[in-house]
């Protein structure tokens, strides 16, 4: 995480070195590897069905994924124990008691709690934004499932991974801890929205999609 931060000089994730071209900003990762990795395409061929994939990818993107992370931790803000675990996802045992300890202390969120806006009525509203996204997805999704077209594009990708952590889906790839005991989880389980999103993972996020070493 520290590399990362430095790497990234803005203090945000995610980043991406590509052959010395520093990416920062998920859109613009996106867009390179499309351009390397073009088959198959997560831009749509139509130039309207495209216009509405890159729309739909820029509101979940600047709206949903901020929001959802806002909702959960404010709502664990009491949870170090949990919130060190899931931030230290594949560390060892050492980093993950230092980080435990760092944020049991006094106002060791203090930071991120100004920076994320971390508050009880920002978090209000984020989780009414949650709702309206997990509408819009219930409301865009085409007969084949999709939220534009026929096929997986950089609209499916984006809304199925900036909400997994409300859906869970067992094809992540992660060893995160189960999911918190959380009163916002436990209100959304039944919307189609987190039906779709793990269907999206069903569907691409088999096998063929670990990385390996080349």
């Amino acid at each position: 995480m520290p590399r990362a931060l430095l790497f990234s000089l803005r203090g945000t994730l995610p980043v991406l070195d590509v052959d010395g071209q520093r990416l920062v900003d998920s859109t613009r990762i996106i867009a390179t590897l499309e351009d390397r990795y073009p088959q198959p395409p997560l831009y749509p061929a139509d130039p309207t069905e495209r216009e509405r994939a890159l729309e739909i990818e820029d509101f979940f993107d600047e709206q949903a994924g901020h929001d959802v992370r806002r909702a959960l931790f404010f709502e664990q803000r009491g949870n170090p124990e949990y919130l060190s675990a899931f931030l230290t996802t594949g560390r060892g045992a050492i980093t993950r008691g230092l980080y435990r300890g760092l944020m049991s202390l006094p106002g060791s969120m203090s930071y991120a709690v100004r920076r994320y806006r971390f508050y009880g009525p920002d978090a209000e509203r984020s989780e009414k934004q949650i709702v309206n996204a997990l509408d819009r997805i219930a409301a865009e999704q085409g007969s084949e499932g999709y939220l534009v077209g026929s096929g997986f594009t950089v609209a499916d990708l984006t809304a199925a991974a900036l909400l997994y952590p409300l859906a869970w889906p067992p094809e992540l790839q992660y060893d995160y801890p189960d999911p918190p005991d959380s009163r916002l989880l436990k209100s959304l389980q039944q919307h189609p929205g987190l039906a779709w999103v793990r269907e999206m993972y069903r569907r691409h996020r088999g096998a063929s999609a670990e990385l390996t070493a080349g």
